[in-house]
Parts: structure tokens; C-alpha cells; sequence
């Protein structure tokens, strides 16, 4: 969605270049205030006492979920349909994305929460780089977006297991050898021997 969405709109939906930039740049838009709508809210539910496990892999599930419907609309749905999942789909993504970051780092805890944030960006551009050529292989191959959607769509199921049954109850993860505060190592090496 982030570099064929144009494309789509054009060669697949047949709008002018013009109208197409206009419903890019607010579908994109939905994008970013959804994300920070999302994240006012989850923090809203937190402070009020809400389960940080609840609020955000409610958020997750809701937006894959959501997120298949749009893709399989925006493949095979009717243009004014297909139009409408495009800005609900940028909406959903916007909205989980405060999860995709503090989901990590509350696994993580405050000790190793900038190597996790870390490599799951890292790791999290290898999809990037592989789904544009992959949808442009898939659309010189057929023809038509439907098939890259659809693929869209089964991997938004992947992510819904993921976050949602792969990752253990949101809290601090506990591990049997603790690493020790680096201010303690620090004071230990600066400690003189007798």
C-alpha cells in the first residue's frame, strides 16, 4: 500500500493522475491520524487501569482482521467498495501501529528495549524490500492487483497470529539469568581490588 497505492489507483481503478494524488495523499492522512487517534486512546485506557495486554492486542486483532476484509475489497470489490477499504485499510494500519513499537518494548523492558525497537526494525525492512517487487511481479505476471492482494491479505493473517497468539501476556519478560543493571557493572569495574 505504501509504494503500488498510486499505481492501483490509476491502472486499476482508472482515476487521472490528479484525482489520484488527491486520494493518495488522504488516505495517507487517515493513516497518520489514526495512528496518533490510536495511541492517545490506548494510553487513555491505560492510565484509567486497563490492561496494556488487552488495549493494544485489541487493537492488533481489530486491525488484521479489518485489514483482510479491505485487502480482499480492494481486489475483487466494486470501485466506490474498493475505494472505501483503501482509506478503512489506512486507517487500520495507522491505528496498530503504536502496538508494533510498544508491544516490543514492554516486552523487552527498559534494559534491552533499544536492541528489540532495534532489530525488529532491522528485520521488519526485509518485507519491505520484498513486497513492492513481489506485488510488481505478481501484476506484470497477471495483469491486475487482485492476486498481490490477496497475498496481502494472507500475510495480514500471519501478523494477526503473530501478535496475537505468539507473543505471551504483555508484560516484562523474566529471564532465568537477568542481566545486571549497567550502572551495577559500571560501579563493579570502577570498584578497586585489595
Amino acid at each position: 500500500m505504501l509504494s503500488w497505492l498510486p499505481s492501483y489507483l490509476q491502472t486499476e481503478r482508472g482515476f487521472s493522475l490528479i484525482t489520484m494524488t488527491k486520494l493518495a495523499t488522504l488516505a495517507y492522512a487517515a493513516n497518520a491520524v489514526s495512528a496518533f487517534a490510536a495511541g492517545w486512546g490506548i494510553d487513555r485506557f491505560l492510565a484509567r487501569g486497563g490492561s496494556a495486554n488487552v488495549g493494544y492486542k485489541s487493537v492488533m486483532a481489530v486491525a488484521h482482521v479489518g485489514s483482510v476484509a479491505c485487502m480482499l475489497a480492494m481486489a475483487v470489490g466494486s470501485p466506490g467498495l474498493a475505494l472505501a477499504s483503501v482509506f478503512v485499510y489506512q486507517a487500520l494500519c495507522g491505528a496498530s501501529s503504536p502496538g508494533v513499537y510498544a508491544m516490543c518494548q514492554i516486552l523487552a523492558g527498559p534494559r534491552a528495549s533499544g536492541r528489540w525497537v532495534g532489530i525488529q526494525n532491522s528485520l521488519g525492512n526485509f518485507p519491505g524490500i520484498v513486497a513492492p517487487w513481489l506485488t510488481g511481479y505478481i501484476i506484470q505476471s497477471t495483469g491486475h492487483f487482485t492476486n498481490a492482494f490477496v497475498v496481502a491479505a494472507a500475510v495480514s493473517m500471519l501478523g494477526l497470529i503473530g501478535w496475537i497468539w505468539m507473543v505471551p501476556t504483555l508484560k516484562e519478560l523474566q529471564w532465568k539469568h537477568p542481566a545486571a543493571p549497567s550502572g551495577a557493572v559500571a560501579r563493579k569495574a570502577a570498584k578497586p581490588t585489595r
